[in-house]
């Protein structure tokens, strides 16, 4: 038969090549989330597992762990406190998404056990390492009132250490992502804490009228956390302040008004009306501190990784029924 009556012949397609199959092994990782039953860590979880990544979960609560687990996640008891738990949570794992652990009954330990973890993720042949911060670490001397006591300055000084910690480290590939304010401050568990007000239809703060808060989803932190494991090149050695979206809080009290379809308002007291009225008084520092510093990253320059961000209107209607029963 000649050329031209035969079939053209075509290779037998393959999904990938071995090239791309490689490389898509190299980015699937096997993960070591701590703090896997809090805000970020959870949201780790199911960004992760969504992204075909394997997910080890540690915790010292498995009763808390059960929704990771049905959601694919394997277990490990412990915490950081315990060595022995830590590394043998971290065997065969090539990634670690950390998110800073408080002990209230010991200030120290928050960064003992990073710095633990920190070793011991070196130790076990972690590839890339994943550390949660805070927006605002930076050059904290420059705060105003910085050194007078104003501040909680031990809060700002261990996420500082821990992020120097990380970068000294001796890791093969870091990266720090910086939340600003989490919008899952307004969901259970935190709302009843720090805005118990909001049952009532009321967010009292003592941030003032008009100053605009930056805020990030926990999912959006996830979303970074999965892109620096997938893409390291572009990743790797970054530390990253996150935000998605700057609003008053009056803003963020209409939006969930007309998510939730209830009558929802701010009201911003001064500092001193605040305490008297009954908030802690930490919590009114933290936010006198978004009154004169605030966070300050820079939300047009994030676009370049590739990531997309979720605004607090989509953030809402996607927790419409969890805020609705939070308002009340």
């Amino acid at each position: 038969m000649g050329l031209a009556g035969r079939r053209p012949y075509r290779p037998r397609e393959r999904p990938h090549s071995e090239v791309d199959k490689k490389v898509m092994d190299d980015r699937r990782h096997s993960v070591l989330v701590v703090g896997a039953t809090g805000t970020q860590g959870s949201a780790a979880v199911r960004g992760l597992l969504s992204r075909g990544h394997r997910v080890r979960a540690l915790t010292r609560e498995p009763a808390r762990a059960r929704r990771l687990t049905e959601m694919g996640a394997e277990v490990a008891v412990g915490d950081l406190g315990n060595p022995a738990a830590v590394e043998a949570a971290l065997d065969g794992v090539t990634a670690v998404f950390a998110v800073p652990l408080r002990d209230p009954g010991d200030d120290a330990a928050e960064l003992r056990n990073a710095a633990f973890l920190i070793e011991a993720a070196k130790r076990s042949g972690v590839r890339h390492f994943v550390q949660t911060s805070v927006a605002g670490t930076g050059e904290l001397s420059r705060m105003p009132r910085w050194g007078s006591g104003h501040w909680n300055e031990e809060y700002w000084e261990t996420k500082h250490r821990i992020e120097e910690a990380v970068r000294g480290g001796g890791l093969p590939a870091y990266t720090i992502l910086k939340p600003s304010f989490l919008m899952e401050n307004l969901l259970p568990p935190k709302a009843p804490l720090m805005f118990p007000e909001l049952a009532r239809g009321e967010i009292v703060t003592a941030v003032g009228r008009h100053v605009r808060v930056q805020m990030i989803s926990a999912g959006d932190v996830a979303a970074f956390a999965a892109a620096a494991l997938e893409r390291p090149g572009r990743f790797s050695g970054q530390s990253i302040e996150l935000a998605a979206e700057a609003l008053t809080m009056h803003e963020v009290a209409a939006t969930i008004a007309a998510v939730t379809r209830r009558t929802v308002r701010a009201v911003s007291l001064t500092a001193r009306q605040a305490v008297a009225a009954g908030r802690p008084e930490a919590v009114v520092r933290g936010e006198e501190w978004l009154n004169e510093v605030g966070y300050h990253a820079s939300i047009d320059a994030l676009a370049s990784y590739g990531v997309a961000l979720t605004g607090f209107r989509r953030w809402a209607e996607t927790h419409r029924a969890v805020l609705g029963q939070a308002v009340g």
